[in-house]
C-alpha cells in the first residue's frame, strides 16, 4: 500500500472522527438548547439553514479575500470572526449541563 493511500485513509478517518466528535453533534445540541420546546422544530430548521448559508458565504468569500488580503490576512480575519463568536457565546449562552429541557425552558 502506498504512503499516499495510507495518508488519504488516515485523513478521511481523522476528519470524520473530528467532525462527528466536535462538529455536527455539538452544533445541533447547542442550537437545540437555545430554543423553547414548543418552537424547537421551526427554530432548528432556521438555524440549520443559517448554518448552511454561513458555510456557503465562507467558501465563496475565501478566494476573494485571499486575493485582497493574502492568506495570512484572510486567516487573521476569519480568526477574529471566530474569536468574536466565541466571546459572544461565552457571554450570552447559559450553562445547561445536567438540566432537563423543562428546566432550561423555565429560565427563558
Amino acid at each position: 500500500m502506498s504512503s499516499a493511500l495510507i495518508g488519504c485513509l488516515f485523513g478521511a478517518m481523522f476528519s470524520g472522527w473530528f467532525s462527528d466528535r466536535y462538529g455536527r453533534k455539538l452544533r445541533l445540541i447547542v442550537a437545540a438548547a437555545m430554543f423553547t420546546i414548543a418552537a424547537i422544530g421551526a427554530a432548528m430548521a432556521v438555524a440549520s439553514t443559517a448554518l448552511w448559508i454561513a458555510c456557503f458565504v465562507l467558501t465563496y468569500t475565501f478566494p476573494i479575500l485571499n486575493k485582497l488580503l493574502n492568506a495570512s490576512g484572510t486567516f487573521w480575519l476569519y480568526g477574529f470572526i471566530c474569536l468574536s463568536g466565541f466571546l459572544f457565546i461565552m457571554k450570552k449562552l447559559p450553562e445547561t449541563k445536567g438540566k432537563s429541557l423543562e428546566e432550561i425552558e423555565s429560565r427563558k
